[in-house]
């Protein structure tokens, strides 16, 4: 498979494994975290998604910034984040070809994936695919902007 750049040459489409793409390491809570504790630790280390962890860092559920949109302007004194998390962990692994990935996501029409592998105890994460990281992988270097004064 190829696709074509803007001057028309064909140029080959690489095989990109998910973890070169994927967040490394989990920015997460646990079950019994208070929901307020939840949006503070979305909003301060600006992610997308947090990954619900058991005692043994197994991946337990997941709680995006959409799950939290229902709570604006109510009481949430009392909610945890087992109250609001999707336990339905989509899980995939960090060696899977990253268009694999884009097709999970595509046709489950998902913004995220927890990356994994096979612990004692169940799926231990090991970070967070999300739709960010596959747009800034499809954008490439980044550019350097020069500033050139006038004479």
């Amino acid at each position: 498979m190829s696709t074509e750049n803007l001057t028309g040459d064909a140029a080959p489409t690489q095989e990109v494994h998910v973890g070169s793409v994927m967040h490394k390491g989990v920015i997460g809570c646990k079950p019994s975290t208070p929901l307020d504790e939840v949006i503070r630790i979305i909003v301060d280390t600006n992610v997308r998604v947090l990954v619900v962890t058991g005692p043994d860092e197994e991946a337990l559920g997941t709680i995006s910034q959409m799950d939290l949109l229902p709570f604006y302007g109510q009481d949430r004194k009392g909610l945890k984040a087992r109250d609001v998390m999707s336990s339905k962990v989509i899980a995939i692994s960090p060696d899977m070809l990253l268009q694999d990935a884009i097709t999970i996501m595509v046709e489950r029409s998902i913004s995220h994936l927890v990356v994994s592998e096979h612990g004692d105890v169940g799926l231990r994460a090991l970070g967070v695919l999300t739709t960010g990281h596959i747009i800034k992988e499809m954008r490439g270097s980044k550019w350097m902007w020069y500033f050139s004064p006038e004479p």
